[in-house]
């Protein structure tokens, strides 16, 4: 029920996009594009995803999964294709996580589906948190009077980030307070993992912010090639805006959101609906080729498409054994504790 309305979100969106919007000026834009702009946007976009896969192999590495970068890579394209070709924003995600997982190697104290998840999970909230912060700051230092309701709306997100990140010194507390749970347990062990790792976040944060200033430099020389009067530094307000706009679950996704909130966005510089559509179709279709070739990685991949049965009751075999070895040891601290308490 909920995809059929994501369906009907989407028409209703891209039908008053078609019925507003004078598709001839579109047209003209595009002619006009500066096609090496709009090349060289693409191969930055590329090599961000290869930074992209940095920052999750070394998330996934704090948690206790090994493999190699290139492995990361491909998955993190392969994730890119399906998110592509599924209808939620966050498929490829699931995708990503799925193929970590199944990996072989050693069986981190989490389990490797749980570890596999929360690195996918963790790789996209630091992502989001310094997405915000480059939009607090853009709003800050851009030469142009923003509108107010740009101005709070970017305020608000960045008091939520900040609530948000006051909040994770509580995660070792909550796993005293709630109800045990052993995938609840796992996530809030993981999560307390990456915390320690002061050092590993601290890097993973610092790709996080070349991957974002990469996403809005691409907007910008996208914009630069179809000759748009837009102020780079405004740039990095639009381009997180619109990415947390296309979360909102009333569309296939982000269809029609994407360019509706262009469209909103770039009205108080004076950009006519034509232009801002154009300027999102482009950086859509950068996206669009990026996890094409995603595809490639996904046919030429030589791991399997599915688990067998064989290997899935393997995998769960091993955890298991994993944790009555975990359970044993505890055993044993508890008997020898009695035995120096009796002594």
């Amino acid at each position: 029920m909920k995809k059929h309305w994501r369906w009907m979100g989407s028409l209703i969106l891209v039908g008053l996009l078609v019925w507003r919007i004078d598709w001839r000026q579109v047209a003209t834009a595009f002619a006009q594009l500066e096609v090496t702009y709009w090349l060289l946007a693409l191969v930055l976009f590329l090599l961000a995803q290869g930074v992209s896969a940095w920052r999750w192999q070394i998330l996934a590495g704090t948690l206790g999964l090994g493999g190699r970068w290139r492995d990361y890579l491909g998955y993190y394209f392969i994730g890119m294709f399906f998110n592509l070709i599924l209808p939620t924003s966050v498929g490829g995600d699931v995708v990503r996580a799925w193929y970590l997982g199944r990996r072989d190697g050693p069986i981190p104290p989490t389990g490797r589906r749980t570890a596999a998840f929360l690195s996918v999970l963790s790789d996209r909230v630091n992502g989001f948190a310094v997405l915000i912060v480059v939009a607090c700051v853009a709003a800050l230092c851009c030469p142009t009077v923003l509108p107010r309701w740009i101005t709070w709306t970017v305020a608000g997100m960045g008091a939520a980030c900040v609530l948000g990140l006051a909040m994770l010194p509580a995660l070792p507390w909550l796993r005293k307070v709630l109800p045990a749970h052993p995938r609840l347990t796992h996530l809030l062990d993981g999560a307390a993992l990456c915390l320690r790792n002061g050092r590993g976040m601290l890097i993973v944060t610092v790709l996080s912010l070349v991957v974002q200033i990469v996403g809005v430099v691409l907007a910008w020389l996208v914009g630069e090639g179809l000759g748009l009067d837009v102020p780079p530094l405004y740039y990095g307000v639009l381009v997180p805006l619109v990415a947390l706009l296309t979360l909102l679950p009333i569309s296939l996704n982000g269809m029609g959101l994407r360019e509706a909130g262009t469209v909103l966005l770039l009205a108080p510089l004076g950009v006519n609906s034509a232009s801002a559509v154009t300027l999102s179709l482009l950086i859509f279709a950068v996206y669009t080729v990026a996890s094409l070739v995603g595809g490639l990685f996904y046919l030429f991949d030589r791991s399997p498409r599915f688990a067998t049965e064989e290997s899935v009751a393997g995998v769960r075999n091993q955890e298991s054994g994993v944790r009555n070895q975990e359970s044993g040891i505890r055993e044993q601290e508890s008997s020898v504790g009695e035995e120096i308490t009796a002594a």
